[in-house]
């Protein structure tokens, strides 16, 4: 839902014309269980909107043999700027990477960890909502739920 609104509100901005660079590269690698790192693109987008808060997304936008989804999201208790996140200063968080194989690895019941570095946070609204375009880096480590061994990782570059 966060990425629905963040996505629909990017277009929308983008359609009013700005001097912002809207162009977003983002690359993200994604391992399970050891295995060797995949590579996608992705997309990675921040939105602040009444009702639902500030939230930063990372997802993949793309395909990649044996993983049907890989994803992270957190919000945030203010809107977001170039800084460090980690599970200590966010209000929530959730990632998932799902295989085709039916393999689920998440931080639900589980610590899991991750590291999102926002190095440049470009901020575009209208009608009360605010589109964060951003670049950084982000590493999301993900347990197996049962059965599912291991853990996967998600690394990403936007």
């Amino acid at each position: 839902m966060r990425r629905t609104i963040a996505i629909a509100l990017f277009a929308a901005l983008a359609a009013c014309g700005t001097s912002i660079d809207l162009s977003q590269n983002c690359s993200m690698n994604v391992a399970v269980n050891g295995g060797s790192p995949a590579a996608v693109s992705c997309v990675a987008v921040g939105a602040s909107t009444p009702g639902i808060g500030n939230a930063v997304t990372i997802e993949m936008n793309g395909t990649l043999a044996g993983i049907s989804a890989a994803q992270f999201s957190m919000t945030l208790p203010s809107a977001p700027a170039e800084g460090t996140y980690a599970a200590a200063n966010v209000s929530s968080a959730l990632g998932q990477v799902a295989t085709t194989g039916g393999a689920y690895y998440s931080n639900v019941g589980t610590a899991g960890t991750f590291s999102v570095v926002l190095t440049s946070v470009s901020a575009l609204s209208s009608n009360g909502q605010t589109a964060y375009f951003l670049h950084g880096t982000a590493t999301v480590t993900l347990a197996g739920q049962a059965p599912a061994p291991g853990s996967a990782t998600i690394t990403a570059t936007f």
